[in-house]
């Protein structure tokens, strides 16, 4: 059975599991392969080893949140019997981008489960921190993935396999601390014997966090104390003195509502499954006859 790593950033992980791991491993990273090298130093090396073992496979340049099929996978992905994500981040501190990135990936893993590269009973697993920040985005993940069929089946703290060092899609170092992150276990609907209908108490806790927010300015912070040198800062009183004049506002209604517009067109394009708009649809036409 194939193990099938997506979202990889320097492969470290990759690269820890092949010491306790004999069975076939597909490691599948976002960036290209010179990108790669250029964010993670030290990478080539880790990458020539993994290449010279015998049942790994690297591939560079693949989109977690689009339909994997046959083509987009290298050809050892296959009799694929658990996926896994580890800490996926866009690299920018959007709520918006983030979220649809974590359910563009549910979705197209969701499809890859159910294609004749998976075997039945193929799990996803997904670990996400427990923070403040992240849980912006992330949180109870349970109903983004029930709206795909998958059903809940295990919950714990990330191992950190010897060798394994995490690092942040920007390419800085810096370690997850266990007691602040969580991997969730998700299989299809139709093979569930046993869902998690619980969460544990110290996961509830922890997904219920919320960071400090500054509605005016729409930031979220990490701390109290950071929040406050931000009320302070000359920016935030600067609107402040703008939104409390009429036109100011008139000017953040109209932004407000302008954010959510974006919001909801993102994530419209960001559905597979979405019907082709009338411009979409015009423009296919004209393509077609050239």
């Amino acid at each position: 059975m194939t193990k099938l790593l997506l979202a990889e950033g320097d492969f470290s992980y990759a690269a820890a599991l092949t010491g306790s791991n004999h069975s076939p491993l597909v490691a599948c990273g976002y960036d290209l392969k010179s990108d790669a090298l250029a964010k993670y130093p030290g990478m080539e090396d880790r990458l020539n080893q993994l290449n010279n073992m015998k049942n790994v496979t690297i591939a560079h340049n693949v989109d977690a949140t689009k339909t994997m099929h046959k083509g987009a996978l290298p050809p050892l992905a296959t009799n694929i019997s658990s996926i896994e994500i580890r800490y996926p981040h866009t690299g920018i501190k959007s709520v918006a981008s983030n979220r649809i990135l974590l359910s563009g990936m549910i979705t197209a893993c969701t499809r890859l489960m159910v294609s004749q590269l998976c075997v039945d009973g193929c799990t996803l697993s997904i670990s996400l921190k427990t923070t403040g920040r992240y849980n912006e985005w992330a949180g109870d993940i349970t109903p983004v993935a029930r709206n795909e069929n998958l059903i809940l089946v295990t919950v714990a703290r990330p191992t950190n396999p010897e060798g394994y060092e995490h690092v942040q899609t920007n390419g800085r170092d810096i370690g997850v601390q266990m007691d602040q992150a969580c991997t969730w276990v998700f299989v299809r609907k139709e093979f569930c014997e046993y869902p998690l209908e619980v969460l544990p108490e110290w996961l509830v806790e922890e997904v219920g966090e919320r960071c400090d927010k500054c509605e005016l300015c729409d930031k979220i912070f990490s701390s109290l104390e950071d929040l406050q040198k931000h009320l302070d800062g000359k920016n935030h009183m600067r609107k402040q003195l703008a939104r409390d004049s009429a036109g100011g506002r008139r000017k953040e209604k109209r932004k407000r509502e302008k954010e959510v517009n974006d919001e909801l067109k993102a994530e419209e394009l960001a559905r597979v499954d979405r019907p082709k708009s009338k411009k979409e649809l015009r423009m296919e036409r004209k393509k077609a006859k050239r």
